[in-house]
This record gives C-alpha cells, sequence and structure tokens, in this order.
C-alpha cells in the first residue's frame, strides 16, 4: 500500500535545497520563512520566495523573516517550511496518534493519522478519526475526568487554548489537564498496543423513591456504552427500581463520597489522586462535611456493590 512517508521525504529535501539557496552569506543576517502567516514575537520580513516545488495549486508565495534582535528567536530557524501535522484518536484508546512535519499541506498528515489508528485497532477501527490539523505552531491536548481528549490550538495567542480548556473544565469539578503539546515539526507517534481504555460506571436508583443507598459500579469493560449498560442493569436486577449512570470512567478512578452524612456522591477522574480532590473539592464547594468512601480502578474487572451508610463495599 503506498503511504504518504515517501511524499514528506520529497518534501523535506526540496525544503532544505530552497533553505541552502536562500542562506545569508556570515556578513548578512539569517533570513528563514517565517514562522506563521506573518512576523511573529522577535521577527521581521524581509522579503518573500516562490513556495516549493509540487505545492498545490494556489499556495501562496513564501514569506521570508530574519530576527529583529529585540525579541524571541524564531521557533523553527531551520525547521521544514510550512510544517502541517494531524492528531488523529479512537474514542477506546487512551493516547492519541500524531503525525507532522509536512510541506505538502494537511492532507498528507490526515490521511497518515487515521491509516495508522485503523491499523492498529483492526476490525475496532471504525471509531478513528482526524481530531485536528494545522500548521506552523503547536496544539495542546486536554483529557478530561472521564478520560476524553479535547484539542486547543496555540496559534494567535492561544484564544481557541483558552476557550477549549473553559470549556472542557466546566464540565467538571476539577479544570482539565493537559495530556501533550504537539507542535507541528513533530514527528510521527503511535500509542502502543496495551493503550485500550478499560471503563467503569456507576450507577444507582434514580431519583428519591425506592433509594437504597448504593452504588453499583461495574469496571473492566472495553465499552463506555457497554459499561454503563452493565452497570445500569446490576443496579436494577438487585434494587427492583429504575436505575441510572452517576460516573464513568475510561482509564481512570470512581470516588464514592457522602456530605453532610445523607447525600451520596461519586465522581470520575484520570486518577486516584484527582478523584479525590474532585470530591474534597465538591466537598468545599457545598460548604458541607466530607467523607471520602471506596476508590474503583476502572481497569479491574468487577461487579462491586457499595453502601453509603456503612462504607463498606460487596463484591
Amino acid at each position: 500500500m503506498f503511504r504518504t512517508v515517501t511524499t514528506r521525504k520529497i518534501g523535506q529535501l526540496l525544503a532544505v535545497t530552497l533553505a541552502w539557496c536562500l542562506w545569508p552569506t556570515s556578513a548578512e543576517a539569517q533570513v528563514y520563512p517565517c514562522s506563521g502567516q506573518g512576523p511573529g514575537p522577535g521577527e521581521r520580513a524581509v522579503g518573500s520566495a516562490p513556495p516549493p516545488p509540487n505545492s498545490p495549486q494556489g499556495t501562496p508565495p513564501l514569506l521570508l523573516c530574519t530576527r529583529d534582535g529585540g525579541g524571541m528567536p524564531a521557533p523553527y530557524p531551520s525547521g521544514p517550511t510550512n510544517s502541517h501535522a494531524a492528531i488523529g484518536w479512537h474514542p477506546d484508546v487512551a493516547d492519541i496518534w500524531v503525525d507532522g512535519n509536512y510541506i505538502n499541506g494537511a492532507w498528507a498528515p490526515k490521511k497518515e493519522v487515521v491509516w495508522m489508528c485503523n491499523n492498529m485497532m483492526g476490525a475496532l477501527g471504525a471509531g478513528c478519526e482526524v481530531a485536528t490539523s494545522w500548521s506552523n505552531s503547536s496544539m495542546t491536548v486536554f483529557r478530561d475526568k472521564e478520560g476524553y481528549f479535547y484539542t486547543g490550538w496555540n496559534g494567535e495567542g492561544g484564544a481557541d487554548r483558552k476557550r477549549v480548556l473553559a470549556e472542557c473544565s466546566a464540565k467538571q469539578l476539577l479544570p482539565c489537564e493537559v495530556f501533550a503539546t504537539v507542535r507541528s515539526s513533530a514527528g510521527k507517534k503511535e500509542p502502543k498496543p496495551g493503550a485500550r481504555k478499560l471503563y467503569a460506571a456507576a450507577a444507582a436508583v434514580k431519583g428519591r423513591d425506592g433509594y437504597d443507598g448504593r452504588l453499583y459500579i461495574v469496571s473492566g469493560f472495553q465499552t463506555a456504552s457497554g459499561v454503563s449498560a452493565a452497570a445500569q442493569k446490576a443496579c436494577s436486577d438487585m434494587a427492583k427500581r429504575p436505575c441510572e449512570t452517576r460516573a464513568l470512567s475510561g482509564n481512570g478512578f470512581i470516588q464514592a463520597y457522602r456530605l453532610n452524612d445523607n447525600d451520596d456522591r461519586a465522581t470520575a477522574e484520570t486518577s486516584a489522586k484527582r478523584a479525590k480532590q474532585a470530591a474534597e473539592l465538591d466537598c468545599k464547594q457545598q460548604r458541607a462535611t466530607c467523607k471520602l468512601q471506596a476508590s474503583f480502578d476502572s481497569r479491574k474487572p468487577g461487579l462491586f456493590v457499595h453502601d453509603f451508610a456503612t462504607g463498606y463495599t460487596h463484591k
């Protein structure tokens, strides 16, 4: 199967050739393609050059910059021209696919990250998708309490990054955490085979009518929908009442806790430490006394019934 690696290597050779032609003498200032759509901090535009050979039709000329002597150094003074990258992911994998350092446009890394994801996931690869693509800058990947990823672009002052972080964090007790920061000049990155998620879900009786003071936790499932359905069924079968999912975790922990000896709750986070911190923050915000109880690892398969009144968990 023909893949885009050949395209990238050709593009990099062309970029090196172009850079050599533009390289100044020792008596001149260093000239290089600008780091973005125009001069960045510490840069000054000095001219332009034709786009690299075999660039897509309509590719604008390369804007050339030099350092102005009073700011930050250029991010990519000797890197590839117009570096493009893409991130791919699968909802059931606790890591991301990255491919970058292309000069020929965004289509090549997009195709490659999906190919890599499908190659690893096989028959389960239907969920593989391109999360985002970008050029000449970096991208931040955030992870929420359930283990899902979000991306925020760091260009133009990082406004998109701030927006994504705020929107992600508004849905949970703790701020979403930074999982990775990826430059467009990054190379290929693939998750390890063991990166498949294992999910846990905690269910309880829906509403106050017939509530039995228990939390029903199922863990070790490979899909979020499957574990949620299993937890609700276990709850309904034992409590003889309609049940609902109270917390979900992919490769993380579910923390059970109680406010004021009568308010039973559960929250999920990416680690046992963060799950505990989230529960304690909830108690603080509610100005309530707090009893932290059992913590459940989504990667340890089992069916557990937690009794809030006694703090004891039955397997």
